[in-house]
């Protein structure tokens, strides 16, 4: 019987072929033509100008089953809709290339490499992907006038705030998000709950509704400001962090907050009831500029100029006054100027075991920092992310290590070791050994080369006998000037061959190969003193698998590979060596 695999998909719950009717239907389709549905892949509430879809993955990974004849979808909407239609056919055709029939129930068509098909599927990926882009240049013009209006554009509001919901002037509900990463809907009036939402399920509003931001309850706006006004007043962010998270509130995700959630509030202009729109686009089809809606050609983040901004002041409530807003702003911009030197990431830091040394405690990386003294005296250390990030369930310890002490050891060692192959008797005994036997094997090459080459002159100069003493039509009719010829390609091959080999055999002395490879450990030591962070990392790459940092020991644990040539020489298997400081 014919066995196949199917694949839904939906955008969003509004979409008009909900996930249930797409299964049933292909289940139907499946059943008329007496099929056997065996699967069917599905991805929900994710668009399909998204080609890396888990479940469009799951569905071309089982397309390669032997015992799959037939991929169903019911529309080619559902498998694609392209920002380039070429995207969507060579996706087709990816599905085709595992020997399978693509047919799509809609329509009961099935896919095929005819022209016919190609043109139909190219044409129908385009409508697919224009369906998007139009769609995407409606949206942005909404969100624009919204903008202008001082609406809320859209996404999980600031902390601190809630969602009005209004019915053109009317307010209709109020939408506040838990501490477990759900939402609670309240009435506006009487602030009675109207329904609670698990996590995951975001409350919609309708189509003809907007919304505002209001203040939400009294101890988080409280909260709010109590950490803009510490943060002016000089309080570290891992304070304002473990402040928020003691007092039991938690970011819109249900998360505890960490300092990188916590500086994005600092400057958030939404305190201050301003509303900025297009500081940067995240949309894949259009951006905003220059007053209008323009087409992207590439996709990902997009940091917009401040004069494709749009700012409306007074918008809602504020929650911080704009001394002290201001205050912050300058307390930011000065500490992004003092530590811009080690943002960023690990081929930009100056900090060599950056992605290499993990907690002993929870396992997490450490990374590099920098801590200035009263007098300018700066001290660079490794710290753990997890720790540093507030999870303090599950790195309760609060640690540092030195950088310089812990780098500088390392390379001490690796130039130890290095000092010892190069001073090693046994070393330069094997590369002896070495020469010896790549000598003798090219000597004996040579030996069965000339044994050939005296054999081909010998069956040249019998042949040439039988030439003198036959008429040239009786050779050529017994072959014999082919044979000439033959043999004289033979030779020359022969000759070619025995030339390289005693070129190749020229090998140094093993007293100028040592002093050779006392040179290049030289030359590695002054890499190691003097070289580039990214050649110094580079090495320290090939020599160290693993560092671990312990607090409770207070001890690193330092794990190095065995070196390839000290491998070799004692016949040892591979183990990691370990070395405490």
């Amino acid at each position: 019987m014919t066995q196949a695999i199917g694949y839904i998909r939906r955008s969003t719950d509004r979409q008009e072929e909900s996930l249930d009717q797409q299964r049933a239907q292909l289940e139907a389709f499946a059943n008329k033509n007496g099929w056997t549905l065996k699967a069917v892949y599905c991805d929900d509430a994710i668009s399909g100008s998204n080609l890396d879809r888990p479940g469009l993955q799951q569905l071309l990974n089982a397309s390669e089953s032997s015992d799959v004849d037939v991929i169903m979808a019911w529309d080619r909407n559902r498998i694609a809709r392209p920002k380039d239609a070429l995207d969507g056919l060579l996706l087709e055709r990816k599905l085709q290339d595992s020997g399978k029939r693509v047919v799509y129930a809609s329509t009961g068509l099935e896919a095929d490499r005819s022209f016919a098909s190609g043109l139909i599927s190219y044409v129908e990926h385009y409508q697919n992907g224009d369906y998007l882009r139009k769609l995407s240049r409606d949206t942005m013009r909404g969100t624009v006038d919204r903008a202008k209006r001082g609406l809320w554009t859209g996404g999980p509001p600031p902390f601190g705030f809630d969602r009005l919901i209004l019915d053109g002037d009317t307010p209709k509900r109020i939408v506040r998000a838990t501490n477990d990463g759900g939402q609670v809907v309240l009435d506006a009036d009487t602030g009675a709950v109207l329904d609670q939402l698990p996590k995951g399920k975001p409350h919609k509003k309708q189509d003809h509704e907007v919304s505002t931001l209001i203040p939400s309850e009294p101890s988080r706006v409280r909260a709010v400001q109590s950490i803009f006004e510490d943060y002016a007043s000089g309080s570290p962010t891992r304070k304002l962090r473990d402040d928020l998270n003691d007092a039991g509130f938690r970011t819109s995700r249900g998360s505890k907050f960490t300092v990188q959630t916590l500086l994005p509030m600092l400057e958030n202009p939404a305190y201050l009831g301003r509303c900025v729109y297009n500081r940067r686009t995240l949309s894949k089809w259009h951006r905003y500029q220059e007053g209008s809606s323009v087409e992207r050609k590439d996709e990902g983040i997009e940091h917009r100029t401040e004069a494709d901004w749009i700012i409306c002041e007074d918008a809602w409530p504020a929650l911080v006054d704009q001394a002290t807003f201001d205050r912050v702003q300058q307390l930011r911009a000065d500490s992004k100027t003092k530590h811009a030197h080690h943002r960023g990431n690990a081929m930009k830091s100056n900090y060599l075991l950056t992605g290499r040394i993990v907690c002993g405690v929870c396992g997490g990386r450490l990374t590099g920092a920098t801590r200035t003294s009263g007098k300018g005296y700066k001290t660079r250390y490794y710290t753990c992310c997890t720790h540093q990030a507030g999870h303090k369930d599950r790195c309760p310890k609060r640690y540092s290590v030195p950088a310089d002490l812990v780098e500088q050891h390392i390379l001490n060692l690796i130039q130890s070791d290095l000092l010892r192959l190069r001073d090693d008797d046994q070393l330069h005994a094997y590369v002896a050994e070495e020469l010896r036997r790549l000598s003798g094997t090219k000597h004996d090459a040579r030996e069965q080369l000339q044994k050939r080459l005296v054999e081909m002159d010998q069956k040249i100069a019998r042949l040439r006998d039988h030439l003198g003493s036959l008429s040239p039509q009786t050779a050529e009719s017994l072959g014999f000037y082919q044979q000439a010829d033959d043999l004289a390609t033979e030779r020359a091959e022969i000759e070619h061959e025995l030339e390289s080999v005693t070129t190749n055999a020229n090998l140094p002395p093993v007293g100028d190969l040592r002093k050779r490879i006392a040179a290049e450990f030289e030359s590695i030591q002054e890499l190691l003193a003097s070289g580039s962070l990214e050649e110094r990392r580079s090495m320290i790459g090939n020599y160290v698998d693993e560092i671990k940092a312990d607090p409770n020991e207070q001890v690193v644990h330092i794990g190095l590979y065995p070196t390839l040539l000290s491998q070799r020489i004692a016949g040892a298997g591979f183990e990691p060596t370990t070395s405490g400081l």
